[in-house]
């Protein structure tokens, strides 16, 4: 009797040991299970984010949208083409002068807007003004050519602006004007990214003759050292006149002429109108700039604005929104009270600034086409 018992007491105990064990064990399946999920899950995440990281770096070798992509840009018809034929639209903004907003010319500032979808950067140089190239010129070929080397670095086409205002008729200063925009061509020879604009807004009494005159001394000097290079030629009356042009082109290959549109100064239907007429005589046209005066702007003026740069999308025509400031003034694209210097948020944007970029973005869009 004491012997069964003791038996069924240990068989007991058995039973209850190898219960406990394998208990212990599934729980110790059970847990290794999680921990392998969760490593799996962990192995997993690192995978995206190596393939993400890959990417990156990916996007760094090889830059999309502007000089590596499309190298040298030339004419075909009225149409900027890149260096397989390929049209191509340039969209971007000018800096103020660079006398007075240098700051917005660093490299990550210039970075930031090709991020957002612009190919090209437009630096301003005036001539005439306050702290212009006559006061200060070794200053401003510091500041000219540190902003060109940081438009370059960002991938952007660069537009050198010989900033022609308060002088209205680029004549007054065409010894200046050769000496810089030769030293320009002579350290980048054929560099495919750099476009010379050879005089902004002519204006006051200055004729067409008075620009063709000019033009046919200073393209020479560009083209010495620069053969393949892209100009852009001012005309009459602030950028807004191109009838004599269409008569009368310049006889040099790769030219392009300027119009400039302003919403609140310029008509659209006239803008679009003139545009439209230079097309059909052949002539390139590229808007080296338009601005939106966000402080002092009516509804309809934004909706003429969207009109006006409709139109040069369906048309392919190239533009370049002043300015990338936070000069207190509606054109601005940061806000005067912003301090940031690249990477801006949306508190750091102007009206204005937040509609330009909109536009910037359908050049992003196409690039990732």
């Amino acid at each position: 009797m004491y012997k069964k018992s003791a038996i069924r007491l240990f068989a007991g105990v058995a039973v209850a040991v190898f219960a406990a064990a394998t208990f212990l064990l599934l729980f110790m399946l059970h847990e290794q299970k999680q921990i392998n999920e969760t490593l799996s899950d962990a192995q997993h995440t690192l995978q995206m984010q190596n393939q993400e990281l890959q990417q990156e770096i990916n996007d760094l070798l090889t830059k999309k949208g502007g000089i590596e992509e499309h190298g040298q840009l030339s004419i075909k018809g009225t149409q900027v083409v890149d260096q397989n034929g390929n049209p191509l639209m340039l969209r971007g903004v000018s800096s103020h002068g660079i006398a007075w907003y240098p700051e917005y010319t660093n490299y990550s500032a210039l970075k930031t807007l090709k991020d957002y979808g612009a190919n090209v950067f437009r630096i301003a140089m005036y001539v005439e003004q306050n702290d212009g190239y006559l006061e200060e010129p070794e200053l401003n070929k510091k500041l000219l050519f540190s902003a060109i080397e940081n438009s370059l670095a960002a991938d952007l086409y660069t537009i050198v602006d010989w900033h022609v205002l308060r002088d209205e008729n680029p004549n007054r200063n065409i010894e200046e004007a050769m000496d810089v925009l030769e030293e320009v061509a002579q350290r980048y020879g054929d560099n495919p990214g750099i476009i010379y604009e050879i005089c902004n807004e002519p204006n006051g009494d200055t004729t067409y003759d008075d620009i063709v005159r000019y033009a046919e001394q200073v393209i020479p000097i560009i083209r010495k050292h620069a053969p393949n290079s892209l100009v852009l030629v001012g005309t009459p009356n602030f950028c807004t006149s191109l009838s004599e042009a269409i008569e009368n082109p310049i006889e040099y290959q790769n030219i392009m002429y300027t119009y400039h549109y302003y919403a609140g100064i310029s008509d659209c239907k006239f803008a679009i109108e003139e545009i439209a007429r230079g097309l059909e005589g052949g002539l390139p046209v590229f808007v080296s700039e338009w601005g939106l005066d966000s402080h002092d702007v009516a509804e309809h003026h934004w909706n003429e604005t969207r009109d006006f740069l409709d139109y040069l999308e369906n048309k392919k025509i190239g533009w370049i929104n002043w300015s990338l400031s936070n000069k207190n003034e509606g054109y601005s694209m940061i806000e005067p009270a912003s301090r940031k210097l690249n990477s801006w948020n949306e508190e750091d944007i102007t009206d204005s600034g937040r509609f330009v970029l909109k536009y910037l973005s359908l050049g992003k869009d196409q690039k990732s086409k």
